[in-house]
């Protein structure tokens, strides 16, 4: 592919041109007790910006570590927070180092939050880290047991060249949008990372001019890549952009945008690239307006804001994304809102973390079914689907976003205990209802094109059921185990009987 070709031929010439060592640009999404420790260190006012887009900037956490180290006095739940960050931060500042794990599972998880979890029964992936000045290459192999043997990937893979307060960067890149733990609407871990090239602004910042400055800190990410793979139309092309901010003390604002255009057998001019980011050309009278329109569009917003009560910290979020984007209009939204709160855990450095999150993908009028808007109006088959793309906004079988796909609704509560040896003890309970519509069939896209199966593609029928996952994250000095137990009290498309299932998952991460 083009796209690796020249990410391959830039970090090679790049290379070429010494440099003193630095660190790589960013903390990868994944990490779910990384993330818990930077949202301690922002609800203290330690670490500064937006923090609702991952892969979160090093740099910026350093900035709130360097505060830390400002001989400030600490409770010890936030000392060992600093503690864990600053040895990764470390790890990140060589020169050389490496990441290797391997997770065994006997089922795989139907149900993906922020946390890494295995996509095979036998999960396994190594890679080494190079920091050259301003280039870093992350160079690796993964592999997974599937039913037609070893499948090999290349997703650890990546390329960034810092210049100034930017990182472009390119490679199988993972993203999140968005401040949901359980799930995120538009970009999420749920699918496997896809080809993309991007940039990101490092160290959030305010504009320097009159009005613009009231947004304060904000932070740019936009990437385009490449949807490879077997689906309708091979190589379409995803493009994501999100612009956040932080208005007041507490308060985070993004702005999400998805595109997706081209891709082989769809045309790909300056028409259809031009109206994908205005959001013109949607629609059309004709059969080539409908042919010649630039594609799928979703686009929304996220609002967090964070306070603390002496020493604990509630924050509450919203998010929500449109799926049509027709002419500028927005309206048929899927929804999410949640609370995570923190603390704690006695006075010798451990804390809990425990947060409830409610997730809506039946599109609908942005405020239906709420006391605002009794009833309201509903658009089932609607979101992450598209009658020009019929394989809709989903990589490898798998949803770009949220994981339960369109037309479901997810309920979950977790609580979590990071201890003094620093051990990470978690539960959760889910109660899921996939596909309540039920839709799972043929669909034509206007003038007789583009006809194929579309729907739910976790679960053909409806289905309802409950998860509940308890685990431990387990630091020794052989690596951090993660020893993990699930249990659902069905699974997708069983119609008519129940098909509980039990699943223990068993993991290994070394990094040095």
């Amino acid at each position: 592919m083009k796209l690796r070709v020249g990410l391959i031929a830039t970090a090679l010439a790049t290379a070429l041109y010494p440099a003193a060592a630095s660190a790589g640009p960013f903390a990868d999404a994944g990490d779910v007790q990384l993330r818990q420790d930077v949202d301690l260190l922002k609800a203290a006012g330690i670490i500064r910006g937006p923090v609702d887009s991952w892969p979160l900037p090093w740099v910026q956490i350093d900035g709130g570590l360097d505060a830390a180290r400002d001989g400030r006095t600490l409770d010890p739940y936030l000392a060992a927070a600093v503690a864990r960050l600053e040895r990764l931060s470390d790890l990140a500042a060589q020169r050389t180092s490496v990441d290797a794990r391997i997770d065994v599972t006997s089922g795989t998880e139907i149900h993906r939050a922020f946390g890494d979890a295995a996509r095979g029964n036998v999960d396994a992936a190594v890679r080494g880290e190079l920091n050259f000045g301003a280039l870093s290459i992350d160079a690796g192999i993964g592999a997974r047991s599937a039913r037609s043997g070893q499948r090999y990937n290349f997703e650890p893979n990546q390329v960034a060249v810092t210049v100034g307060n930017v990182a472009i960067y390119g490679g199988y890149t993972p993203v999140w949008f968005g401040p949901g733990h359980d799930g995120a609407l538009l970009y999420s871990n749920d699918a496997r990372p896809f080809p993309k090239i991007g940039i990101k602004k490092l160290m959030p910042s305010a504009f320097d001019a009159p009005i613009l400055r009231w947004f304060g800190p904000f932070r740019f990410d936009f990437f385009v890549g490449v949807l490879d793979g077997k689906r309708d139309f091979r190589n379409s092309v995803n493009i994501g952009t999100r612009v956040s901010f932080q208005p007041a003390m507490g308060v985070e604002v993004g702005l999400n945008r998805a595109q997706q255009l081209c891709g082989e057998g769809r045309p790909c001019g300056f028409h259809q690239i031009a109206n994908s980011f205005i959001g013109a050309g949607s629609d059309g009278n004709s059969r080539s307006d409908y042919i010649r329109q630039p594609g799928n569009q979703l686009a929304g917003f996220d609002i967090s804001y964070t306070r603390r009560f002496g020493a604990i910290a509630g924050k509450i979020y919203v998010e929500a994304e449109a799926e049509n984007f027709n002419n500028v209009v927005l309206k048929q939204f899927g929804r999410q809102i949640g609370t995570t709160w923190s603390g704690p855990w006695g006075h010798r450095g451990a804390n809990w973390q425990a947060s409830v999150e409610y997730a809506d993908t039946l599109a609908a009028q942005i405020l239906s079914g709420t006391p605002l808007q009794p009833g309201g109006t509903t658009y089932p088959g609607s979101f992450y689907n598209n009658t020009l793309y019929l394989d809709g906004f989903t990589y490898k079988g798998r949803p770009i976003g949220y994981w339960t796909d369109g037309d479901s609704r997810n309920l979950v509560a977790s609580l979590s205990v990071t201890d003094r040896r620093n051990r990470r003890w978690y539960g959760s309970v889910n109660v899921v209802h996939l596909n309540i519509t039920g839709i799972s069939g043929v669909s034509t896209g206007p003038y007789g094109l583009y006809s194929g199966t579309v729907g739910n593609r976790i679960s053909p029928d409806s289905e309802k059921f409950a998860i509940g996952t308890a685990g431990v994250e387990w630091p020794t000095r052989f690596g951090d185990v993660r020893v993990e137990s699930r249990y659902q009290t069905d699974s997708p498309g069983t119609p008519g009987r129940r098909a509980g299932r039990a699943q223990v998952e068993v993991g290994l991460r070394e990094r040095f």
